[in-house]
C-alpha cells in the first residue's frame, strides 16, 4: 500500500466516525430538583439555569423611598441605571442638585446603591405589559 492511499483511508475512517463524536443529546434539559429556575441556555456540554434574585438584602423603605423620587426625575434615574458612577460625579451633581440633596437626606441609600446599583435600577415593562 502507497503512502497516499494510506492517508486516504486515514481520512475517511476519520470522517466515517466523526458524526458520532459531533452528535448531541437531543434529550431535553430539565432544571435541578428543588430549583426555582427561570429559564436556561445550553451552548456545547454547559447549560446555564436562570434564577430569580429574590428579595433577600433588599430593604424596602430605601427601594420605596428611592422609587418615589425616581417617579419625580425619571431622566435622572434613567442616568443612573445607565451609568451608577455618576452618583459619585460632582460634575453630575452640580447639573442636578436635587439628586445631591436626596443622597444627602439618604447617605444609607447612595451607599446601598453604590454598592448593588441593580438593585434600584427600574426595569420598564415589555410591550403588552
Amino acid at each position: 500500500m502507497t503512502r497516499t492511499s494510506i492517508a486516504i483511508f486515514s481520512i475517511i475512517g476519520t470522517l466515517a466516525l466523526s458524526p458520532a463524536a459531533f452528535a448531541q443529546d437531543s434529550g431535553t434539559v430539565q432544571p435541578p430538583a428543588n430549583s426555582d429556575a427561570l429559564g436556561h441556555v445550553t451552548q456545547g456540554n454547559k447549560t446555564i439555569f436562570f434564577k430569580s434574585a429574590g428579595q433577600q438584602n433588599i430593604d424596602a423603605d430605601q427601594l420605596r423611598t428611592w422609587n418615589e423620587f425616581s417617579e419625580g426625575h425619571p431622566k435622572v434615574a434613567k442616568a443612573l441605571a445607565y451609568k451608577p458612577s455618576l452618583m459619585k460625579s460632582d460634575t453630575y451633581l452640580s447639573k442636578h442638585p436635587e439628586l445631591g440633596a436626596f443622597f444627602q437626606a439618604h447617605p444609607d441609600i447612595q451607599q446601598a446603591m453604590a454598592e448593588n446599583p441593580g438593585n434600584f435600577e427600574a426595569i420598564p415593562p415589555r410591550p403588552g405589559e
